[in-house]
């Protein structure tokens, strides 16, 4: 190693050598030229400057070898294989085939815009096959699904605003001094209407049926304009909007009592009775008849 140190020293002191030379000859010629080409004398000293300036690169890159010949000296001798790096595509592909392969990887949770809630926003992936039971999954699943079924088939019925508040203002009209039972029947008995396919697909149109007459007395006499709706009677649709049905299929209610003797009888004589309750009789079709 030390010789090599006095070889490099050597060759040093000989470039620098050279160059006062040059740069003492380059003088003497520029006196000469300045002399004799008065004119061409501001080229000539461009010239001049562009060879300082190679000079000095020369001696920069020069000091920056040497100081890397030192840097290298203090540092334990190695294999040579091992510090010899390929350039260009050799080097991307030694780098390539070198390299590590590691078991384990760092995936990203999310970015930095989104919230992460459970974990770190770094998580480790382990390179660990793990056994999934797919029949406990999917067990699962078919038990949320049921759950959401018996959830939607028990969840109260949907209806626009109007149909709802004529759905009370007509229980309050036929059934306000009923219990609580009397009054969900009524209600009953218009959404098993509103659902067969013989009546009209709607609370409101339900309710204010002409066909063949008016088919609730108070859309007659106007009582269903009047009544102030009670905090049972709302209770009792709100019941039956939820699926309690007392009503066995009625389609039918009449307080004898009060109706004309005429219509009296035509529910007697052509609609089959189901039960009575309170002041109302409940009726619907014959089985296999037809409106």
């Amino acid at each position: 190693m030390k010789g090599k140190r006095s070889q490099r020293k050597r060759k040093i002191c000989l470039f620098k050598r050279a160059v006062r030379i040059l740069l003492n000859e380059l003088y003497c010629f520029l006196r000469k030229w300045k002399r004799r080409y008065p004119h061409g004398f501001a080229v000539i000293c461009s010239c001049v400057i562009v060879a300082l300036a190679v000079v000095a690169g020369c001696r920069i890159f020069m000091g920056v070898n040497h100081s890397k010949v030192y840097a290298a000296e203090e540092r334990q001798a190695v294999n040579v294989q091992q510090n010899v790096m390929p350039s260009g595509l050799a080097g991307v592909i030694s780098g390539v085939w070198e390299s590590e392969y590691q078991p384990d990887a760092v995936a990203r949770i999310g970015t930095s815009c989104e919230e992460v809630i459970v974990g770190q926003r770094l998580s480790k992936i382990h390179n660990e096959t793990q056994k999934v039971d797919m029949s406990a999954f999917a067990q699962s699943a078919a038990e949320n699904l049921n759950s959401q079924s018996m959830t939607m088939a028990a969840a109260p019925k949907m209806m626009s605003d109007t149909d709802y508040d004529t759905l009370l203002h007509i229980v309050e009209a036929e059934a306000g001094g009923e219990d609580i039972k009397g009054r969900i029947m009524v209600a009953n008995v218009i959404m098993n209407r509103v659902e067969s396919p013989q009546f009209p697909d709607s609370v409101t149109e339900v309710v204010w049926d002409t066909e063949g007459g008016y088919q609730f007395s108070p859309t007659y006499d106007g009582r269903i304009g009047t009544v102030e709706i009670s905090p049972e009677t709302e209770d009792a649709v709100r019941q039956a909007l939820e699926g309690t049905d007392y009503s066995q299929g009625a389609l039918f209610f009449v307080a004898k009592d009060q109706a004309a003797k005429e219509n009296v009888d035509w529910f007697e004589r052509d609609l089959k009775k189901l039960f009575e309750h309170g002041v109302h009789t409940f009726y619907t079709y014959p089985d296999g008849a037809k409106e």
